[in-house]
């Protein structure tokens, strides 16, 4: 099988249990030898940092975790869309 079908395979006909094995987040260095995991699946409630992108550096609280769109809300993260509507990142 191709590799792009493959990929294709992976991000939008993953099963359930992949795409939340795909929600994972790195474990910061003191959590690191608590658990002896680098890595562990998000859910509501964490604290988290985010590492990359316009919100680069901000703290906050995991708000919603959305298996189905891959996505993470977290607390005081927002956009605003063009009518002046706030939506979480």
């Amino acid at each position: 099988m191709k590799p792009t079908k493959m990929r294709n395979q992976m991000i939008y006909q993953a099963t359930y249990k992949t795409k939340s094995k795909q929600l994972g987040s790195a474990l910061s260095k003191d959590l690191h030898k608590k658990y002896g995991k680098r890595s562990v699946r998000v859910i509501e409630g964490d604290s988290v940092t985010i590492v990359r992108g316009e919100f680069k550096g901000v703290d906050g609280k995991v708000a919603k975790v959305s298996t189905e769109k891959s996505s993470v809300a977290i607390e005081g993260v927002k956009k605003e869309k063009t009518k002046g509507d706030k939506f979480d990142v």
